[in-house]
């Protein structure tokens, strides 16, 4: 896992300066300590750069910018190909003859034997920057998970494209401005959906993209959604059929992800998800033990620490297990150094211990951790999915058959009232009037109407118009053109890979783990899985009305029922008791500063209000953490 930069002038411009790229690629030497490397086209239309994270053929070999040997065409690549040593096998019977042991070499060759297609060959997780020298062809791609990041502006008739924002801020005549519009969304996502990001003009790639340039199009951008999660239910199939090909499937993810030339652990909650990968990991390199890492939370209140769980389930499971405890004082010391890493707001409470207990494994000698996201969303884990399949069938459905104006009085009943419960049934209602679609999700921070609450008067003035339900509305036009008789929770699934996955829980391992120069796989997000997720129908996926059944049975080949059955906790962070002291105190501090300009933005009195009487439910603290990310992060690009 590397850290990529490229520039490309796509008008008349002066040759690009190797300096330059040398200098923006040092904000991301985290994501690569181990090397450097900066190639510019004799003729300076392209430059590329690298941080190299050696993971896979340490040897200089694997030096990047890499290129064929006529040197017609350039890569830097962050990733994994899991695959790689199959198509170097075929690549070497067609002919082609490798100088290194990486998997980037293996990638150019692809490209030379199938051009732009070459993508659909890779099985991995990636992010990567291709320049063709003879074509004067860029190709950008992210694979479909959407695990690794790449960003890209356009700034004084050049691309430039880096898998971190704070590489692309680095450019000189960058503009540093904040999209509101993007913001207003964020509020609710808790991330930016793309292709938007904070950063007014600085895009994302979506996941399962690609993008070219080249100057037969006028260098205007091309744009391939190269893979849709579509349901494609094989209904003749048998549950223990699918139990079967689930085991198998699962085994050759893990296996796969072992590839490395360095220390490979696992983050470890004694969860469903961890235990199975801890014990699919240990089956195939016993006798040898896997190093396991959790974070435990000193004052956490009512929240649950997982961290005690995790200590019993690796002792009787024989790993060498590692844990560390963090509180609040360690969070609110870190705090804006992790904004300043996460490049926009990743506003997930799980990205503090995400930073802290990958820096505890890299502080003893392990690079790689396997983590368990993807599982919840592919097999309906979320206790919140199966609340939202009963509000579906027992709320929406009977009130969709009710006159809009009904639910629109409704609406404005309930505006008054300070309950959150009340808020949210009001913002249905809203939704029902308008005639949009019920859309939920299990990350999601403020409604509409709890948005107008904290907006100063003159920013809520200036984007009244906006409603964050226009981001998902296009993601239901295009299942239902698509498969026109999915289901509420294939529809919810559909959305939820696009958005909540890559955006945040990746984006917040990503982000958390590359600032401690460690690479984080995830065996559930693996290519042949996703797949096999979207050819199972709902009722295996719920079987016995249980939450992620195939994989509860699937763990229960290793451990007890009673361990896999117990209710779900989940990993996470104590924010409303950290509100309360502290934090809430240094949220305050950040709404004074005047440099901010956070009254332009936030209704002061109001979140004043909220942290003095409010607090009453975690979501309301999650809010918070929402509107105090925000502002750290506002606070760092401002000092940049």
């Amino acid at each position: 896992m590397c850290g990529i930069l490229g520039i490309i002038n796509v008008e008349n411009c002066n040759p690009i300066d190797q300096s330059l790229l040398v200098m923006m690629a040092s904000s991301m030497t985290h994501r690569g300590p181990d090397g450097s490397g900066v190639w510019v086209q004799a003729d300076g239309q392209c430059g590329l750069a690298h941080r190299r994270l050696a993971i896979v053929d340490l040897s200089e070999a694997g030096h990047q910018p890499m290129s064929t040997p006529d040197e017609r065409v350039w890569l830097t690549f962050n990733g994994e190909i899991y695959n790689y040593t199959t198509l170097r096998k075929d690549m070497v019977a067609r002919g082609y003859s490798f100088r290194s042991n990486s998997d980037t070499e293996v990638i150019l060759y692809l490209y030379q034997e199938y051009g732009e297609l070459f993508y659909e060959y890779l099985d991995g997780d990636f992010g990567l920057g291709l320049w063709d020298c003879e074509k004067r062809r860029l190709i950008l791609i992210r694979d479909r998970a959407g695990v690794k990041p790449v960003y890209y502006t356009y700034v004084d008739g050049r691309l430039i494209f880096a898998s971190e924002i704070k590489a692309i801020l680095r450019y000189p005549s960058i503009d540093k401005s904040i999209d509101l519009t993007s913001f207003y969304h964020y509020l609710t996502f808790l991330v930016v959906p793309p292709p938007q990001t904070l950063v007014k003009g600085v895009y994302k790639l979506e996941s399962a993209s690609m993008m070219t340039l080249e100057p037969q199009k006028g260098y205007r951008p091309h744009f391939v959604k190269y893979w849709l999660p579509i349901p494609k239910v094989q209904a003749h199939r048998s549950f223990e059929e699918f139990d079967d090909e689930l085991e198998f499937l699962f085994a050759s993810s893990v296996k796969k992800r072992l590839m490395s030339d360095v220390p490979v652990g696992v983050l470890f909650s004694g969860g469903v998800d961890s235990t199975l990968n801890l014990c699919s990991f240990s089956k195939l390199i016993s006798p040898e033990k896997v190093k396991t890492f959790t974070i435990g939370m000193d004052n956490a209140g009512s929240f649950h620490d997982d961290s005690t769980i995790a200590r019993e389930m690796a002792l009787r499971l024989c790993s060498d297990h590692h844990e560390m405890r963090i509180n609040e004082a360690d969070l609110l010391a870190a705090a804006e150094k992790l904004a300043l890493l996460q490049d926009e707001p990743v506003s997930d409470p799980v990205s503090v211990p995400l930073y802290f207990v990958t820096k505890f494994a890299k502080e003893r000698g392990v690079t790689v951790l396997q983590a368990g996201e993807g599982a919840d969303e592919l097999f309906c884990g979320y206790d919140n999915y199966r609340r939202f399949l009963r509000h579906h069938s027992f709320l929406w459905q009977p009130l969709s058959k009710l006159p809009c104006w009904l639910s629109h009085i409704g609406a404005n009943i309930l505006s008054y009232s300070n309950s959150p419960k009340s808020r949210k049934i009001s913002d249905v209602l809203v939704r029902r009037a308008k005639g949009q679609k019920l859309f939920m999700s299990s990350a999601v921070a403020y409604y509409e109407m709890e948005k107008q609450r904290i907006l100063a008067p003159e920013l809520r003035h200036a984007i009244e118009n906006l409603d964050s339900f226009n981001v998902v509305a296009p993601y239901y036009t295009k299942i239902q053109n698509e498969c026109p008789n999915a289901s509420f929770l294939q529809q919810l699934t559909f959305i939820e890979l696009q958005l909540r996955l890559p955006e945040l829980l990746l984006m917040r391992a990503d982000k958390m783990a590359m600032a401690n120069s460690v690479e984080v796989r995830v065996p559930f997000l693996d290519r042949d899985l996703m797949d096999f997720s979207m050819r199972v129908p709902d009722s295996y996926k719920l079987r016995n009305g249980v939450a992620k059944e195939p994989i509860k049975k699937l763990a229960t080949k290793y451990v007890s029922k009673e361990d896999i059955y117990r209710p779900k906790t989940g990993f996470g962070v104590p924010i409303q008791q950290w509100f309360k002291g502290e934090l809430g105190d240094a949220l305050l501090d950040l709404l004074a500063e005047d440099f901010l300009d956070s009254a332009s933005i936030f209704d002061r009195r109001q979140l004043e209000y909220q942290l003095k009487y409010g607090l009453r439910t975690v979501n309301e603290a999650f809010q918070l953490w929402v509107v105090y990310n925000f502002l750290v992060w506002q606070k760092e690009l401002s000092c940049s």
